[in-house]
């Protein structure tokens, strides 16, 4: 079988006779509900997504009815023309001391959602099945790692991934050997370079990164972005936020041009998924590719990276 950087890199986003390694992350389709009128609008989005020739989607059992959403999108669509991922949390409870439970209804439900995944997507065969949200590698390493990779010899899935914000969990999974991705999200942008040890380790071991959440859930869009609540993200960081939305104002910088670029500055970055909430998201991601950032531009941001002390620490209130 191909590595996984080899299977993603063919399902790149052709744009104008462009291959760019960008996706539609889909946290946002099926948040409306399973209402038919909601359900047809954000097919229709994803259809439009793909219209205009995204080919990498990522969903998760842990999106409201994102998954339906998605299935309901492939059955009009060719399965075999798009890269398919989605993910499921696994994170059993701890004890006052704040050590994880292996408890056997933990580890029972992950398989029962593992399965469900398959039902609400209408498939039989899955591109990448992550690991959402578990805090520690090591609690998945006895059941479901195992659980996995027995669906993977039968063919119902392909790639193990972990998708999480724990820089450890990422690292001590690659270092492991037995999954093929890290999906990392806000950690590595414009205001954080946290995940580079990811990086670095996934190119080592020939796994793939795939880089999440490059505009701070939308943090990097607002005009004064210390009034937005983020979760993980404290007020030094929403303040050096506000410092790079002014100098983006001062040099001209389109903020969603230069966030989405600058992740497609690193080779090492595999896949960067955007969000697409509603059609004004599509374009403006569209457009946020054909504004390339002048020397000077990149310069200014870099110099202002360089002025963040903390760029390269992780918010460890996220982390076990």
């Amino acid at each position: 079988m191909e590595t996984i950087k080899e299977r993603i890199s063919r399902f790149q986003w052709e744009l104008e006779g462009r291959k760019l390694r960008l996706g539609v992350g889909c946290a946002w389709v099926g948040r409306g509900g399973n209402s038919t009128a909601s359900m047809n609008e954000d097919v229709s989005l994803l259809l439009k997504c793909y219209e205009k020739g995204f080919r990498y989607f990522d969903t998760s059992r842990e999106y409201g009815e994102s998954e339906r959403v998605v299935g309901e999108f492939l059955r009009q669509i060719d399965r075999k023309t798009i890269f398919l991922a989605t993910k499921c949390q696994y994170r059993p409870p701890k004890d006052p001391d704040g050590n994880f439970l292996r408890q056997p209804e933990a580890f029972e439900q992950f398989q029962r959602l593992f399965y469900e995944s398959f039902e609400r997507l209408g498939v039989d065969h899955i591109d990448l099945y992550q690991i959402h949200d578990s805090e520690s590698y090591g609690i998945c390493m006895d059941e479901v790692i195992p659980f996995l990779e027995e669906r993977k010899k039968e063919g119902m899935i392909d790639y193990i991934g972990m998708g999480t914000r724990s820089i450890t969990a990422h690292c001590q999974a690659l270092a492991d050997g037995r999954v093929d991705s890290a999906l990392s999200y806000m950690d590595y942008n414009l205001l954080k370079l946290s995940a580079e040890p990811i990086i670095r380790l996934a190119k080592e071991k020939n796994a793939a990164f795939i880089n999440s959440s490059v505009l701070l859930f939308g943090l990097l869009k607002e005009k004064d972005p210390t009034e937005k609540a983020v979760g993980g993200l404290g007020a030094k960081r929403r303040h050096y936020a506000k410092e790079l939305r002014d100098l983006c104002q001062r040099f001209n910088i389109d903020s969603i041009a230069a966030s989405l670029q600058f992740s497609l500055l690193n080779p090492d970055v595999d896949m960067t998924l955007n969000g697409i909430k509603r059609i004004s998201n599509l374009e403006s991601t569209i457009q946020a590719m054909e504004n390339p950032l002048y020397p000077e531009q990149w310069a200014a941001l870099f110099r202002f990276q360089n002025q963040c002390g903390n760029i390269r620490i992780p918010d460890e209130a996220n982390y076990s």
